[in-house]
């Protein structure tokens, strides 16, 4: 089972609350005793006669296992054990109840979610059978908290809500707020932000009427949140103002760091960088004393953001950095995306591209994998609000039928009267409900627009990819056309030179007067012009290929003579490789089909293809080779082949072949069998989608052994 930490009540702007429902101090008791105090006092009590059945005893225990949950969930679960066997043995319902509850947020805090249902059922049903059902409603907020992290929002604001309603009953205004602020955090996730707001709001006023201050300014913090959310910093800042002074007030440094960095998260919005910088400064001073993982993290990102604003790319680099690698050991999907992303921007800037591709493919897979989730979440929340909808609607109409017994037990005259005013009431609610249905509707049609907008992007990001796995292959072509380029001017410049040297003779023969032998000087001269024209039209034609090549494609077919253009991709191939590798040998081959007829192709496209797979090929032998280079002989070969309906290419190889493990991933985008930094993992890919375009089909034949090994990669074309 995936384990989910429940992190602990102030180390986050939005939190889910525990309620520790016996002891009617709650949390301000359990903050101003240390764990230390509560062993030293029940040290105490145990030295009276029959210790274990006194009920101050128990309670005080309790206490003691409720922070031991919060600090160190193991060791409370052992001391939980024998707490449970007291409580039992004392015939004490109400600490057992609270004790199995207690049993439940250790579990919770390790992650153990499922295991921890039994247990509050436990508490519950002992809850439920004591004449005071104070108890209950805190039950029920703790087993919200429990389907909450399980993903089940539905059943999470079914025990919330009724936590409410019971802590209403009972008077129980701590349980109600704590209860209050996770109904306002899902509100939140699902950027309800005024009905977020208003729960908050209704948490501060409880946690003001009673005194809390902590709690206070964590209710402070997420109104200031939710602000900043809806792109108000300036009211998001009073708020936090409010919350920083408290904590400050309180000596908290927990509290100190949690609204220090959410109102740098503000002054960063409002670009007060001088503000922003020294408040993020002391998040991470104090996140990093205190080991808060995922506010540390958060806050060096943050800065590093600061930094990129103000163009100082390497203070940025470095604060980045260090917010990644907390992230990584956190597990925090969020940072990683966010932190990655800063980093390919930064790596771009500084020129480092290769850093910013990679950062930009690891931003990709979070952020897919986060828009993954939000919409799993999504399809929860509105199913949470369908069924809470449902369960709303079973509670007013109890509380009509109640109403309806109640007045007919006075008199029947008011019967007929009050059919009226259901009736009339009824229809009032069926308008609210249509309404209700038309606002979700809208909702629904906002949030589709905001996903094609995002498969927009998306787009706009395969096309990055695509140009710059062009821009690679482009480099291999330019690297083969320089080498191919080299030779004819080699013997232009050559026959220049003995050009030059045959007009001094002339000239030298004419002033003799010897007109016989200027006249054969002449001939020399002009054959030498001749092959410097022909060596020059070769050049001019590699240019020309260079040029049609590298042009924007229109995506105008033409018609091609698919052999010629195997014949000059597997040169250009060759040559490329040969250029940046001086000790690079092969043989290579052709074996082309005369009766092969020009069929209709976008050239560009179906050359970058083949070079993607000439090279590849040449890069299998290559690897071999330098694994056996005695007995060894590399060998490439193109084929092309006329069917009738179709036309055929092979690109074939006596490499290593292709293991067996991956052969179903070969033509998987980013996928590549090469060393890092040699291979992008697109261009099969690529040449996979470009074969496909053109209404083909691309596959593979692989052997691996020590004897016929090799690859064989077929281009199937239509002649249509």
């Amino acid at each position: 089972m995936k384990r989910l930490l429940v992190i602990h009540p102030v180390r986050t702007k939005l939190i889910l609350l525990f309620v520790f429902a016996f002891s009617v101090l709650f949390f301000e008791t359990l903050e101003a005793q240390t764990i230390e105090s509560l062993k030293e006092e029940l040290t105490r009590l145990s030295d009276k006669p029959g210790y274990a059945k006194d009920t101050v005893y128990l309670n005080k225990a309790n206490e003691l296992g409720f922070m031991l949950a919060e600090s160190n969930p193991d060791s409370a679960i052992l001391f939980l054990d024998q707490q449970i066997l007291r409580c039992q043995e004392a015939n004490y319902k109400k600490g057992e109840s609270e004790a199995l509850k207690i049993y439940g947020n250790a579990l919770q805090n390790k992650g153990e979610f499922v295991e921890s249902i039994e247990y509050y059922t436990n508490s519950l049903t002992i809850a439920k059978s004591l004449s005071d059902e104070k108890l209950v409603p805190g039950i029920l907020n703790n087993i919200g908290l429990v389907y909450y992290n399980l993903g089940n929002y539905t059943e999470a604001l079914h025990n919330f809500f009724d936590a409410i309603k019971g802590a209403e009953t009972t008077g129980n205004l701590n349980v109600k707020a704590a209860a209050l602020n996770n109904v306002a955090l899902i509100y939140f996730e699902q950027e309800k932000f005024e009905e977020a707001k208003s729960k908050y709001k209704e948490m501060l006023s409880i946690y003001q009427g009673i005194g809390n201050q902590g709690r206070v300014i964590l209710a402070y913090n997420n109104i200031g949140d939710v602000e900043l959310k809806q792109n108000n910093p300036v009211a998001a800042l009073e708020n936090l103002k409010i919350g920083y002074a408290s904590a400050l007030d309180l000596q908290s440094p927990e509290f100190i760091e949690m609204t220090a960095r959410t109102m740098a998260d503000i002054y960063a919005a409002m670009d007060s960088t001088e503000l922003a910088e020294e408040l993020y400064r002391r998040s991470i001073a104090i996140a990093e004393e205190k080991g808060y993982g995922v506010p540390y993290s958060h806050s060096l990102i943050g800065l590093a953001e600061l930094y990129y604003k103000n163009q100082n790319f390497e203070e940025a680099s470095i604060y980045a950095n260090k917010g990644l690698e907390q992230a990584e050991k956190m597990g925090q999907t969020t940072q990683l995306r966010n932190a990655n992303e800063l980093l390919a921007k930064i790596n771009e800037v500084m020129g480092n591209y290769q850093a910013a591709l990679d950062n930009y493919k690891l931003f990709k897979l979070y952020n897919d994998s986060i828009n993954t989730s939000l919409g799993q979440r999504l399809a929860t929340s509105l199913e949470a609000e369908y069924e809470f909808s449902k369960k709303t609607l079973e509670f007013e109409k109890a509380a009509i039928r109640q109403q309806w017994l109640t007045f007919s037990a006075f008199v029947g005259l008011f019967t007929f009267l009050i059919i009226l005013f259901l009736v009339y009431r009824n229809r009032n609610r069926l308008d609210k409900a249509y309404q209700t249905l038309k606002e979700k509707n809208n909702e629904i049609k906002s949030k589709n627009e905001e996903l094609e907008n995002t498969l927009a992007q998306l787009k706009l990001i395969q096309l990055q990819l695509v140009q710059s796995e062009k821009m690679a292959s482009l480099g291999e072509l330019t690297a083969g056309i320089s080498h191919q380029l080299q030779n004819p001017l080699n013997f232009v410049n050559n026959f220049s030179e003995v050009t030059a040297e045959l007009v001094d003779e002339m000239k030298d023969e004419l002033q003799k007067g010897d007109a016989k032998t200027a006249l054969g000087v002449v001939d020399d001269v002009k054959s030498n012009l001749g092959k410097i024209n022909k060596y020059g039209h070769l050049a001019s034609g590699i240019i020309m290929n260079m040029l049609q090549h590298s042009r924007i494609n229109t995506g105008q077919k033409e018609f091609t003579d698919l052999n010629a253009l195997a014949i000059q991709y597997l040169n250009l191939s060759f040559h490329g490789i040969k250029a940046k590798d001086k000790d690079f040998v092969s043989e290579f081959s052709h074996t082309l089909d005369p009766n092969l007829k020009k069929i209709e192709i976008i050239p560009q496209e179906i050359g970058r293809v083949l070079l993607n797979l000439i090279n590849n090929a040449f890069y299998a032998v290559n690897e071999r080779l330098k694994s056996n280079p005695n007995s060894y002989h590399p060998q490439v070969n193109v084929t092309t082949k006329w069917l009738g309906d179709a036309v055929e290419i092979r690109v074939s190889d006596n490499g290593n072949g292709v293991p067996e493990p991956i052969r179903d991933k070969i033509f998987q985008p980013f996928f590549t069998t090469k060393p890092t930094g040699q291979g992008t993992g697109l261009g099969l890919s690529l040449s996979y989608d470009i074969v496909k375009a053109h209404g083909g089909e691309l596959s593979m034949i692989t052997r691996e052994g020590q004897g016929e090994s090799g690859s064989e990669f077929i281009i199937k074309l239509p002649i249509n």
